[in-house]
């Protein structure tokens, strides 16, 4: 009889539970917040790389009576990857588009990358035109498109995420941004069988 009772009170005794609980709970307690803030840092940087294509994307819309060369995006390139702060690779688009009314479509004129190819005439209607408000017959618009890959620093069971941004913008100074080679008449040759793209 006695040992029943001690054995009762033993089971309604709570000394020493919020010990035992502390220990189960923090573990998970940790982790929570290091993944916060690895969710959180990766939501930053997908923050900075936007603002960064929004800035090239500016500085490209304010060019003024100037043909784009490899060098000048190239220069693009650099300026993005400063801005973005990024340890990891960058790629950079830039397509130069006019509206079609009678089409109803979007044109490329030019296309160029600095670490990934140009777009085709072909995937400007699925992978450009969704993106692209309306705009004006025959009006000229610059698409900016840029790729970087967020490296989680604490394993937290995040993969590394690809951050992919997309910026339309209207040429400001300037009815239409034009690429060397392409109908500047500098007679640049290339092989996708048709009439240089800046011709009107």
């Amino acid at each position: 009889m006695r040992l029943q009772t001690a054995f009762k009170r033993n089971i309604r005794d709570e000394h020493g539970s919020f010990s035992i609980e502390a220990i189960l709970m923090f573990p998970l307690l940790g982790w929570a917040f290091i993944a916060m803030f690895v969710f959180f840092e990766g939501l930053r940087e997908s923050n900075i790389n936007l603002k960064a294509t929004y800035t090239v994307s500016d500085l490209l819309s304010r060019t003024e009576d100037e043909l784009i060369t490899l060098e000048y995006l190239a220069g693009m390139h650099r300026i993005y990857t400063w801005l973005s702060r990024s340890g990891l690779p960058v790629q950079l688009r830039v397509t130069a588009i006019r509206y079609d009314e009678a089409e109803n479509e979007h044109t490329k004129m030019w296309s160029e990358g600095v670490g990934i190819e140009g777009l085709s005439q072909a995937s400007i209607a699925s992978e450009v035109s969704p993106h692209v408000p309306i705009l004006a017959d025959q009006a000229w618009a610059i698409v900016v498109e840029s790729w970087t890959t967020y490296e989680p620093i604490i394993d937290v069971g995040l993969d590394n995420t690809e951050l992919y941004n997309i910026v339309v913008t209207a040429p400001r100074f300037a009815g239409k941004l034009e690429f060397e080679g392409f109908g500047d008449g500098t007679g640049t040759i290339h092989d996708d069988e048709t009439g240089d793209p800046g011709e009107v």
